[in-house]
């Protein structure tokens, strides 16, 4: 049995996708007589419901229970390990843990919640057939086995087998025997054609989870061919608006993305809808010749034509200073080509932005809100006033103690939170500190009214809403903007003398309240008994908005 963990922290529809893809190495491994395969995906339930999943468990007796750790869910794991592992009553049972936090968090896991599970690091494809095809014939050497860290039940002594990259054209393709219902809810489905980054040098990045070095060469592509297998048994089901959930699309060498991409775009393939994320390189460089230029943009043409509606870009930023600090690579001026570029073939743009980090300036926020403002970029951005994840082991972490060792003070708390892998910090200035206070109560009163709206619109032709669904992209680009013309009246405001918060609750409360109005027009049509509580949970926030407001 294998069960993905959901977080309300992060409200969405949609699949989990390493649950399906390891669904799919585990049955591709294995006769049906062999090894018989339940998976629970805990997003279809949308809520943290330990009781529930010890049931199933209980239902099901597995001999083997194989846990998916997502971010936000270390605390409900820790909390309710004990419930669930009594669900199996099998004493010897093997238990697996596995996902982006047991990666990152494999001896918190051993020590502190479960010192009997085997935790695999990284890709699960191969580890978990290995180790489940060793433990069925009685073998409790598992050193063959990469990417394992486990506590010896003789010596009591931690192993850690070496990490390996997985061969993606060797791996058989994902299993969604379980996704009925999030396909009939409209959730986000995912398809997988490549692993890792090309770039792989943000600093703010945590890399080590497709990749085990953290390094550009290290990313790797799917076989054209085992992607169009992919995406017409998708069609089979009736899905045909997916989500390409690779981190960079059109990363590598554009001779190598030209044949991946041609080469797919030439095989039978259904008619589909998708979104996916790129790299700004990838769409758009000033170091292009005119003819790798041209190329770049008919690869893009070609794959508008075939689909895609949508493309996140990394851009993070649109001051010089910040995307020096976060190391992107790319320019402001880039940032603008790429995106008009995709929105000149008709395609939706939606960008990353983290508008402050430990080290920024008034001057730097100004700016780049200011800029990304003036090319319409403020409307798409998924975060307008996001804050850089301090995640442990990251690059930035290390360029932010060596400037609190040069300045003599500490700015991060040492301690992390294991659910995000987040430590909290304040301000090197103070002025950008008093900011952040105001804007970001206000980010902590409207999370259960924007997430939602941001994570149910996003994705697809309708996602989850059908036809309402434009209504909602407009009022939540439109909240965007307006957010980021409130913070900048604040900065205004602020450098005026006058507190930064007066003038940004202002004009934040009837921004909300927009945005509200447009929440309850567009789910109240799919509320009812069957509604996912995620579309409940923000119809509760947005006829509440006055609650929220003075939270």
């Amino acid at each position: 049995m294998a069960v993905s963990l959901y977080s309300e922290r992060y409200p969405a529809i949609g699949e989990s996708h390493g649950l399906s893809a390891i669904a799919g190495s585990l049955r591709g491994a294995f006769a049906e007589a062999e090894l018989q395969v339940t998976l629970v995906d805990m997003v279809e339930w949308g809520e943290e419901n330990a009781s529930r999943l010890a049931q199933a468990i209980s239902e099901i007796q597995p001999d083997v229970l194989a846990i998916g750790l997502q971010y936000g869910t270390f605390s409900f794991l820790q909390k309710h390990y004990a419930l669930l592992r009594a669900a199996v009553r099998r004493p010897d049972a093997l238990i697996v843990v596995g996902g982006p936090l047991a990666t990152y968090l494999s001896d918190r896991l051993i020590d502190e919640v479960a010192a009997e599970a085997v935790v695999i690091l990284g890709e699960a494809d191969e580890a978990l057939p290995e180790l489940v095809r060793a433990w069925m014939h009685g073998l409790s050497d598992w050193s063959g086995v990469a990417g394992l860290r486990y506590r010896d039940r003789v010596h009591g002594v931690d192993i850690a087998t070496p990490r390996r990259l997985v061969d993606l054209r060797a791996v058989p393709p994902p299993s969604r025997l379980h996704l009925d219902r999030i396909a009939e809810l409209g959730g986000e489905i995912f398809v997988e054609t490549s692993r890792g980054c090309s770039w792989a040098s943000c600093t703010f990045c945590l890399r080590g989870l497709t990749d085990v070095q953290g390094r550009g060469f290290e990313f790797r592509r799917k076989s054209a061919e085992a992607v169009a297998q992919d995406l017409n048994e998708l069609a089979v089901r009736g899905i045909r608006d997916v989500t390409i959930a690779d981190e960079d699309f059109l990363g590598g060498d554009l001779d190598q993305t030209e044949d991946f991409v041609y080469q797919l775009l030439a095989m039978p393939l259904p008619t589909f809808r998708f979104d996916a994320s790129a790299t700004i390189h990838s769409v758009f460089s000033r170091r292009d010749t005119a003819d790798a230029a041209a190329r770049r943009r008919a690869l893009v043409e070609a794959l508008a034509g075939a689909g895609l509606q949508k493309v996140f870009l990394g851009i993070e930023s649109c001051s010089p200073a910040q995307l020096k600090r976060y190391a992107k690579g790319h320019t402001r001026s880039e940032a603008v080509a790429a995106a008009e570029l995709l929105r000149s073939l008709g395609v939706r743009v939606e960008i990353g932005v983290i508008l402050f980090d430990p080290l920024c300036t008034l001057d730097e926020i100004e700016d780049s809100l200011q800029f990304m403002r003036q090319h319409n970029l403020a409307s798409v951005a998924s975060g307008i006033s996001s804050e850089l994840r301090l995640q442990t082991s990251s690059h930035y972490l290390t360029l932010l103690e060596k400037y609190e060792r040069a300045q003599g003070v500490v700015l991060h708390d040492p301690a992390f939170d294991p659910d995000t892998l987040m430590h909290s910090y304040r301000f090197a200035d103070r002025e950008v500190q008093r900011l952040y206070d105001s804007v970001q109560l206000w980010n902590r009163r409207l999370h259960p009214l924007y997430y939602p709206s941001k994570s149910l619109s996003r994705f697809g032709t309708a996602g989850a809403l059908g036809e309402s669904v434009q209504e909602l992209r407009t009022a939540t680009n439109l909240f965007r903007d307006q957010t980021c013309d409130a913070i900048l009246a604040a900065i205004r405001h602020g450098r005026a003398g006058n507190d930064f918060r007066a003038a940004f609750d202002l004009d934040i409360e009837a921004t909300a309240r927009h945005l509200a109005d447009a929440v309850v027009r567009a789910l109240a049509h799919r509320d009812g008994p069957d509604a996912h509580p995620v579309i409940g949970r923000a119809l509760v926030a947005a006829r509440n908005v006055d609650t929220l407001l003075t939270a």
